[in-house]
């Protein structure tokens, strides 16, 4: 193992995407065919927790929880915000425009839940992303928890859920 197969590892992924070979796709994940913007976003959402799921159950692979759950709770948001506003997942270059556009649409009736998630996702993420906190069990699971509500909470107020495949 050495710099060589670094190289030899990223060429490889490199000729693929070139190539456009990325073979079969995973059949359970109906994102990968949609063809509309807040459908992926959806699909992704719902892919993402169910990997929380599993990792539940299976693992104390909690910083894959954590992340997972961040991530699932921004890909909801987004869904939200491509279904029903004039915008597009390319409108949102960073994290922080998300949260900023749901907060200032006052998606949430309770006005500082956007603030508050987004807030302890600025401080938190990073330090549990470069180790200066480590998540435990119960975090891990509180924040898959939270995730899982915005997730239903967006997918309810978007009248979606005809279109979510968390229950599959």
């Amino acid at each position: 193992m050495g710099l060589d197969d670094v190289v030899v590892a990223l060429e490889h992924v490199e000729q693929l995407l070139e190539d456009g070979e990325m073979g079969p796709a995973q059949d359970s994940l109906s994102w990968q065919r949609a063809t509309d913007d807040a459908d992926i976003q959806l699909g992704k959402a719902c892919a993402m927790l169910g990997t929380c799921r599993q990792l539940r159950k299976g693992t104390n692979n909690y910083i894959s929880i954590v992340e997972l759950s961040f991530n699932a709770i921004e890909r909801s948001l987004q869904f939200y915000l491509v279904e029903m506003t004039s915008a597009k997942s390319s409108d949102y270059r960073t994290h922080d425009d998300v949260f900023d556009d749901i907060e200032a649409r006052n998606v949430f009736s309770e006005r500082t839940v956007a603030g508050r998630i987004d807030a302890f996702r600025s401080e938190h993420r990073s330090r549990f992303y470069y180790d200066i906190d480590r998540p435990g069990r119960d975090f891990a699971h509180g924040m898959h928890d939270l995730a899982e509500e915005v997730h239903r909470y967006m997918v309810e107020f978007a009248d979606a859920q005809s279109r979510c495949n968390c229950e599959d």
